[in-house]
């Protein structure tokens, strides 16, 4: 290796070191390289000196005010100048290896800045009570504020129920079916399709105090899990009259036999209920899916065994009336029959489609197809039905004939899109020259046609909006950019590692052709910066009513809840529900 060489890679590795420091959260002063070289250092002594010197919000550099975003890149400047001014002189390798890396630094800044970015040294809001802000969107959320009111509905015919001492088998029955009824009506596609749509029909003339509010729909899911635990709850109430009351007291056998299906029903819901619980769900997802599923459906079945019985028992000691004619008295029987359509309706729609997988990377795969969906939909995939099910957003797309087609992206996020995506690329190993050189392969997945909207459906509530998105979330940003509405307005902020390398050309293209400003953030070079900060600049800069934000789990809840202890309008899907 050349002397030049050498010196071209020892300075890259102390640029980089320079930088790293550079890029921490808080703001840094530069740091000294006496322990690099045996060279003078007044120019870095001085800049040291006024790095340091710095206000609550802002640093100061060459006597210049700059908001901590912009420090940053400020801070780079520095060390290329001091490593220009320094060494360069006496090795030219050097000299030019560092002003490509400064060409490919200023080309990333065009990359990751948006000509509408702020230039005001204006800081973030802060909460007049904060404490007051936090309790509001941590503990009293909107989800929770509809699990609470779920459980207060349900107070009141207990409280009657107490009172009035009418604690029947009948009552405690209807009381646990009709909650479950709901809870599963709540999730069913159709049911969140109509909520959504009467939610985007409310105009833009409409205060964006009520929009707002309109837009939480989507915490539908607190509705759910409150409608879920307070059936239950009634259910074990059931149980423990027919043990107490009834059951103990009487010599019937049919009594006795419902008795234990009361018992037995009542702890396969608290196993559903607990492997729900969002700590368990994160950590044993498969286990989730499978009691959610399959306890779920023998609990239906010990549920319609039971009330059978009960019927049965009542009929014998009454002779006036008949089995089914009693049977179809009690509201139980319809409850149970409605819960048990909606059980089996969303299983009459799956289907086996066709798609046709493009390998973008070792990370992630776009799938397309030709079946038509309503806008915004999310569809749900499997390789095993019985098993589980992956909900993934679609957007609009046209093949390569020009037809127009779906399409979705797929990046390793667990164990399941692992699979997924390395079959397809083992399956591009093995089939003809042709067809690898496309990087295409096709793919037979199982899909329920039972499409429902997600949270980026709601974005038509505004007429500006931000959208903020990592890694493939920018799949479902893209259906909110195609459609738009024609007066509607967006920014995108899209933070990933290495776009072009992940995703491809042609996406990153179409990125760029449906918002030439957008904020694209190659987080291999610059790191991952403060999300909520920079959602927060780019919502004031843009004058916008709202702040979109789809990214994993942790990453949305922080940034939402940031957003919203500033006062921004700010929506991001809940994974607890």
């Amino acid at each position: 290796m050349s002397s030049d060489n050498i010196v071209f890679q020892s300075f890259r590795c102390i640029k980089r070191r320079l930088l790293t420091k550079a890029y921490q959260p808080t703001i840094p002063s530069v740091p000294s390289l006496a322990w690099f070289l045996p060279i003078s250092l007044d120019n870095m002594k001085n800049q040291r000196r006024l790095s340091k010197k710095k206000t609550d919000e802002h640093a100061t550099l060459h006597g210049v005010m700059f908001p901590p975003q912009t420090y940053k890149r400020r801070e780079e400047a520095v060390v290329d100048e001091i490593l220009l001014s320094e060494v360069s002189s006496g090795f030219p390798a050097l000299n030019l290896h560092l002003n490509e890396i400064d060409q490919s630094y200023r080309h990333q800044d065009t990359l990751e800045t948006s000509p509408h970015s702020p230039t005001s040294n204006e800081p973030v809001p802060v909460a007049k009570n904060r404490y007051l802000a936090y309790l509001r969107h941590t503990l009293f959320t909107v989800y929770r504020r509809l699990f609470t009111i779920v459980f207060l509905v349900n107070a009141v015919p207990a409280i009657f129920m107490a009172t009035h001492r009418r604690m029947s088998f009948s009552a405690l029955a209807t009381a646990a079916s009709t909650n479950l009824f709901v809870a599963v009506l709540i999730r069913q596609s159709f049911a969140v399709t109509c909520i959504f749509r009467a939610a985007k029909l409310v105009p833009w003339s409409v205060p964006l105090i009520a929009r707002r509010w309109l837009a939480m729909c989507y915490c539908y899911g607190g509705i759910h899990s409150g409608t879920a635990i307070a059936g239950t709850i009634w259910w074990i109430a059931l149980s423990i009259v027919m043990l107490v009351e009834q059951v103990c007291k009487s010599s019937a056998s049919g009594l006795r036999f419902s008795c234990y299906l009361a018992w037995i029903v009542a702890l396969l819901l608290c196993i559903i209920i607990t492997f729900a619980l969002p700590r368990l769900r994160r950590k044993w997802h498969n286990a989730f899916e499978l009691t959610h599923r399959f306890l779920t459906w023998t609990s239906l079945i010990l549920f319609w065994t039971q009330n059978l019985l009960l019927v049965s028992h009542t009929v014998s000691t009454t002779p006036k009336h008949t089995f089914f004619g009693h049977l179809t008295r009690t509201p139980t029987f319809w409850v149970l029959s409605a819960l048990t359509a909606l059980t089996i309706y969303p299983w009459l729609y799956v289907r086996t489609w066709h798609f046709t997988a493009t390998l973008l990377s070792e990370h992630a795969i776009r799938l397309s197809f030709s079946n038509t969906l309503p806008p915004f939909s999310v569809i749900r995939l499997s390789t095993s039905p019985l098993m589980e099910w992956h909900p993934f957003a679609t957007f609009p797309s046209i093949s390569p004939t020009g037809s127009p087609e779906n399409a979705l992206l797929i990046s390793r996020a667990g164990d399941w899109t692992h699979r997924i995506i390395q079959q397809a690329h083992n399956q591009a190993k093995h089939t003809n020259s042709s067809i690898s050189a496309t990087r295409t392969i096709p793919l037979i997945l199982s899909v329920r046609l039972t499409p429902q909207p997600g949270v980026l459906s709601l974005t038509p509530l505004f007429p500006r909006i931000i959208l903020l998105t990592t890694g493939s979330g920018i799949g479902p940003c893209l259906s909110s950019l195609l459609l738009a509405p024609q007066a509607q307005s967006i920014r995108l902020i899209w933070c990933t590692r290495n776009p072009e390398a992940t995703y491809g050309q042609s996406l990153l293209n179409l990125v760029r052709d449906l918002d030439t400003s957008a904020v694209i953030i190659d987080t291999d070079v610059r790191g991952r910066p403060d999300l909520a900060r920079k959602a927060w600049e780019e919502y004031m800069a843009f004058g916008a009513e709202a702040v979109f934000v789809l990214g994993n789990e942790r990453t949305t809840r922080e940034v939402v809840g940031q957003l919203v202890r500033w006062g921004v309008p700010a929506f991001g899907p809940v994974f607890d529900s």
